[in-house]
């Protein structure tokens, strides 16, 4: 694969990965929207439950538990799936169903799965197995506010931001 290529399975793959970490340790009610990579690494928007607030403090904590979901070495399985089992799997995620409401009728909805326990509406590619991210160079970077889909009207959202490259000497 190309080196380009690679980076943005890399980055991508890993912000699935901050999203799973984030649920594992801010429980099941965390709201989690998106997740692109970007030029130095990527971002993953989340309405975490009432009273968890992320700050500097929690970075380590959320980066560890990023290198413990790695080492599980869990696979990543990509699923079609009909409208309507996309929006039965991601009942009581509004984001998510919004964004499968907004897909034309006809789109193929594809869904991946990390291990047994997360499962997220994306179109891909990732890496087949976590193991290809275990030697990952990644640092949070910040948390910021965003608003779902830029509305000022819409939810305020938590940020967080992370660099991610192919090795340490380039974070």
């Amino acid at each position: 694969m190309e080196q380009e290529a690679y980076l943005q399975v890399y980055r991508h793959s890993l912000a699935h990965i901050l999203a799973k970490a984030v649920i594992e340790l801010y429980g099941k009610d965390v709201q989690y929207a998106i997740g692109p990579q970007i030029s130095d690494g990527f971002y993953y928007d989340f309405v975490l439950p009432q009273g968890v607030t992320i700050t500097k403090d929690d970075f380590k904590t959320i980066e560890n538990k990023m290198h413990e979901i790695l080492k599980r070495k869990e696979a990543w399985t990509r699923r079609e799936v009909s409208r309507e089992e996309a929006l039965e799997l991601f009942k009581g995620q509004k984001f998510k169903t919004e964004l499968i409401e907004d897909l034309p009728a006809d789109e193929k909805i594809t869904v991946y799965y990390t291990g047994d326990d997360y499962i997220d509406l994306c179109r891909g590619p990732h890496v087949d197995n976590s193991q290809e991210l275990l030697s990952a160079a990644f640092e949070i970077r910040s948390v910021s506010g965003a608003y779902w889909r830029g509305d000022e009207h819409k939810d305020q959202m938590t940020r967080i931001y992370c660099y991610a490259f192919p090795d340490k000497q380039q974070l």
